[in-house]
This record gives C-alpha cells, sequence and structure tokens, in this order.
C-alpha cells in the first residue's frame, strides 16, 4: 500500500491517545491525522474534508459517549474501531457500525493483527469459501447411513460424547464431537460457533436481541463470552449500512 492511511485517535486517557499515537507511527501504512481528548472538540473539529480513514474511538468518555460520537461522525471516516476496557460494549461497537473493536489493554501485536484484518491482508476467521454439499452420519443400526445435506441443518447442539444435528425436517443423533463437526463444517458460508455447544446457521437466524440468537426452529441459543467477537463481528458484515447521519 503506497498511500498511507489517515487516522485520527479520540480518547479522554491521555496515555491512551500516546500509546495508540505510537502504535500507528509504528505502522508503515498508517499516519495520525488529528488526536483529542476531548470528545466535543472531536465533533466540532472533525469533518468530511479530513479524509479520514480510520477513527480509532474510546468508548467510555466523559461529556459525551464514544457510542453518540460514533453515530456523528461515522460517515466521515471509511473505518472506525472502538476501544474500550469493558468487553460489555463489544454489542454497543457493533450497533455503531464499528468495523473492529480492541480490548484494552491493547497490545503492539493485538493492534497490529487487527490493522492487517481490517484492511483485508488476513483471512478473518469465518470465510466464505465452499465446502461440500452434505456428509452421511452412522446410526444406531449396523450398515446404516444417514445422509445429511448441509443447506438444511439449522444448529448442532453437543451432548457429552454425541452430538444433536438439528435439521429443517427432522433432528439426529450422531456419536461424534462438537469438534469434529465443526472441523466439517469449517469454511462453510454459514455456520458459526456461538458457544461452547452449539453450532449455528446463520441462514436461519431471525433475529438477534442482546446476546441471544433466535432461530427459526423456535430455539433460543445465548451468545458466548468466547464466540462473541467473531460472531458480532460476521453479524455486522452481513448488516446493511447506511451512511446517513441521525439528522438526515
Amino acid at each position: 500500500m503506497d498511500k498511507k492511511l489517515n487516522c485520527v485517535i479520540i480518547d479522554d486517557e491521555k496515555h491512551a491517545v500516546e500509546l495508540l499515537a505510537e502504535y500507528v507511527s509504528a505502522m508503515p501504512n498508517l499516519q495520525l491525522l488529528k488526536s483529542f481528548t476531548n470528545p466535543l472538540h472531536a465533533l466540532l473539529d472533525i469533518s468530511a474534508a479530513d479524509q479520514i480513514d480510520i477513527i480509532f474511538m474510546d468508548i467510555d468518555m466523559p461529556g459525551m459517549s464514544g457510542i453518540d460520537l460514533s453515530m456523528a461522525v461515522r460517515d466521515k471516516t471509511k473505518y472506525l474501531v472502538v476501544t474500550t476496557a469493558h468487553a460489555k460494549y463489544a454489542y454497543d461497537a457493533f450497533g455503531v457500525q464499528a468495523n473492529e473493536y480492541l480490548l484494552k489493554p491493547i497490545s503492539m501485536s493485538k493492534f497490529a493483527l487487527m490493522i492487517k484484518r481490517l484492511l483485508g491482508e488476513i483471512q478473518p476467521k469465518i470465510t466464505e469459501t465452499t465446502v461440500e454439499d452434505f456428509f452421511f452420519i452412522k446410526t444406531d443400526q449396523v450398515q446404516k447411513y444417514t445422509k445429511i445435506n448441509i443447506r438444511d441443518i439449522v444448529m448442532v447442539e453437543g451432548l457429552n460424547n454425541y452430538v444433536k444435528i438439528h435439521t429443517t425436517q427432522e433432528t439426529h443423533i450422531a456419536y461424534l464431537t462438537m469438534k469434529e463437526v465443526e472441523a466439517k463444517l469449517n469454511g462453510g458460508q454459514s455456520f458459526v460457533r456461538v458457544q461452547r455447544s452449539f453450532i449455528i446457521s446463520m441462514n436461519f437466524i431471525t433475529k438477534v436481541e442482546g446476546y441471544t440468537i433466535f432461530l427459526n426452529n423456535k430455539t433460543e441459543v445465548p451468545l458466548g463470552v468466547t464466540y462473541k467477537k467473531q460472531f458480532l463481528t460476521y453479524l455486522g458484515e452481513k448488516t446493511m449500512k447506511s451512511k446517513r447521519t441521525m439528522s438526515d
């Protein structure tokens, strides 16, 4: 990348601004355009004429929250990266159309990997590649196998040494581990693990409320902490976003 990307840092903690500024300067494809410790000053100063590529925004600031400020400046930057010391704000980051969020304390390695992921230089954990259309599982009867069409799988539920495969037509129990099923579906265009005991198909989600995922088979699946960032990133990629501001 020949042209350096213009970055803006907004954080009410001076040391946090200085740390991110140091990380930005260490990246050959980034340059710091502006930084702010007062969110109101950032609101008044930032304009579309700045040609900002990335805004790093602390989400918990006095005077004006990062949520409100993000909504006001989202259309003035190509990428928005939310920084926060609290994992509970991950869902809020998705709500303001953030491309990424970084959980403090932020290390240089974590920052660099996020930038590479943001700019598409490495593949995200969930990729859209082609997998086989079906597979077979053994039943409890000798020499009997059942065909599972992958496009019909709504979710896979872990049951100790077994898994329960829920399809649009019926449910099957197989002597498999969640890890084995996940490996089989890895790279699928719709499957994502949302907690230790559930792999779901994004095709059959009807809605997401907070950290609860509703599927069209009437199942409600709570989003696990370990898989939260991966799921919200994927959900954000699949969400239609407007460039308009709230005042339009």
